[in-house]
């Protein structure tokens, strides 16, 4: 598996293709979540250089659906890696370990694996950060303009919900971002409270 080759065509089709109104689901979001997929695996002990390898990947490529189509865009990633990963030495075997990582960061995140609990903690790994405002407004403003809300009252009340049915699922980011996270939350509840 070529992990560096992989990632240089994710990252290229992602620059390349991704709609401009994405401001959430950009090529930052998938650079961060690259990054703290291997802070998380790292922490959480994950040696064989083969799953780090498949995380990784799975990392890089869990938002590339999103050039063909916001609907189902996990299943269209899924159709990318096959259509792309085997030009990079992946098997057969280890495109589907990439894609059932991939698939489990839909929501509502179902991950069956130590490898998908990483990635789905890597993926919301902001809820529980401090730059957790500035970039939950970056999707505010794309779900703005595709339409998913109309105003900020109830982009706050969808996201109190998405808090109240989020959990991280590995140790190393209940530890890390849960007290972060429940201050996020109380800071919302707050905001709430102000609107007429």
């Amino acid at each position: 598996m070529q992990l560096d080759l992989a990632r240089k065509n994710a990252l290229s089709i992602l620059q390349e293709s991704l709609p401009s109104y994405l401001t959430y689901h950009c090529l930052e979001h998938t650079l961060d979540v690259y990054r703290e997929t291997e802070r998380i695996a790292l922490a959480e002990n994950v040696s064989s250089n083969e799953d780090l390898t498949i995380v990784l990947t799975a990392a890089v490529y869990h938002d590339i659906g999103f050039v063909v189509s916001e609907l189902n865009h996990e299943q269209q990633s899924c159709l990318i890696c096959m259509s792309d990963l085997p030009k990079f030495g992946y098997s057969d075997l280890e495109i589907n370990k990439v894609c059932e990582i991939v698939m489990a960061t839909k929501i509502p995140q179902s991950p069956n694996s130590k490898l998908a609990e990483i990635l789905c903690d890597a993926d919301l790994d902001y809820l529980g950060r401090n730059d957790f405002e500035v970039i939950a407004e970056t999707l505010f403003e794309e779900f703005k303009y595709r339409k998913i809300i109309v105003d900020r009252e109830s982009w706050d009340n969808i996201q109190v919900n998405f808090f109240n049915s989020h959990r991280y699922f590995t140790d190393t980011n209940c530890k890390l971002r849960n007290l972060q996270k429940e201050i996020n939350l109380q800071k919302i509840i707050e905001t709430i409270k102000t609107y007429g």
